[in-house]
């Protein structure tokens, strides 16, 4: 059955193939990967075939599920409610170090988990590592920095994919979910990129995924509109209501995957900007929960770890017991790897 993103993932792959950025090696260990979670082995590929970095939990939109209006972090781990996650920055060795190990057999990068990466000093460096070691990207952002330098910049460095997140096509309507958003000024951005990949015959995929609630539903075809207009691919997805519940309802379950093991822990890998190694993206925002060690540059090898005794433990209590014995796993209902909803 085909998803909404399917489209988006088909023509992401028809993008590598004619970059060349898709080798028989990569598509071996993808197809592995895929395997091995299939049969619940307890070995999957030589590395994961995709790697998320949170480079920086660093954000300039405030949106309201995710932070205080100091912009503090939520910890999302119900015994911490009160709680707020520490904030930092990778340091750049960590990231080059782990794309230099897995570079023959790792399909995607994905340079973002819960920031905004256009914040990250070392952007460039972060792109300019992938593109000399045939690594594809993608990048999320909510576009307020996407300006004439930024787009420089990935289009300098081979990005493949962009996706621009947004919650209304006006400043009243967008503003209620992203406190300090611009809806006018990532307008104004994204019309400038669509003429630079233009002017430049770039390709690139740029996604505007339209988070949808009860407020903002009237004007969901304005944006489609304008996503036509410019040559750019559009979604929507429903949104968090936490901090509107006033205004929102809580999003129905369409499933309980809580008997599914997940398929992250055979296909993906999170890396914290402190080093931790981690099963999924949920885990940048919950705390004291064990992941799967810490990396150092020069010291750890990724490749025994991602078939490592922690890894492999994590993928044995998901297959015999599911997720309901984890507790940041147990209200997880995401089956699959797409875009967090």
């Amino acid at each position: 059955m085909l998803t909404k993103y399917s489209f988006l993932k088909i023509s992401l792959i028809f993008l590598l193939l004619r970059k060349g950025k898709l080798s028989l090696r990569k598509i071996a260990n993808t197809a592995y990967c895929y395997v091995a979670y299939w049969l619940k082995l307890n070995r999957s590929g030589r590395t994961p075939f995709l790697i998320n970095f949170e480079l920086s939990n660093n954000c300039n939109e405030s949106c309201v599920f995710c932070r205080d209006k100091n912009g503090k972090i939520y910890d999302l781990n119900p015994g911490k409610s009160d709680g707020f996650i520490p904030k930092g920055v990778m340091k750049l060795p960590i990231y080059e170090n782990i794309i230099r190990q897995t570079k023959d057999t790792l399909l995607m990068a994905v340079p973002y988990v819960n920031g905004e990466p256009f914040i990250y000093q070392y952007l460039d460096d972060v792109l300019r590592v992938a593109k000399e070691c045939n690594v594809a990207t993608i990048l999320s952002s909510n576009g307020i920095l996407l300006n004439e330098a930024n787009i420089e910049k990935i289009l300098s460095n081979d990005l493949d994919q962009i996706k621009v997140h947004v919650s209304g096509f006006t400043n009243e309507v967008h503003q209620v979910q992203h406190r300090l958003g611009n809806v006018e000024v990532i307008k104004s951005n994204l019309s400038m990129l669509a003429r630079r990949i233009k002017e430049r015959k770039a390709r690139m995929i740029v996604l505007i995924d339209y988070i949808r609630y009860k407020h903002n539903t009237h004007e969901i075809e304005q944006f489609r509109d304008f996503a036509r207009q410019h040559g750019f691919l559009f979604t929507i997805r429903p949104g968090n209501p936490r901090g509107m519940e006033d205004k929102e309802d809580i999003q129905p379950v369409v499933r309980s995957a809580a008997h599914i093991p997940c398929d992250w822990l055979w296909k993906v890998l999170t890396v914290n900007w402190n080093g931790d190694m981690l099963p999924c993206c949920d885990y940048v925002t919950w705390s004291n929960v064990k992941g799967y060690g810490t990396f150092k540059p020069a010291e750890t090898d990724i490749l025994k770890v991602w078939n490592g005794p922690e890894v492999v433990g994590m993928r044995k209590t998901h297959r015999e017991h599911g997720r309901k014995t984890i507790p940041i796993c147990s209200g997880c209902n995401r089956v699959g790897i797409e875009y967090k909803y």
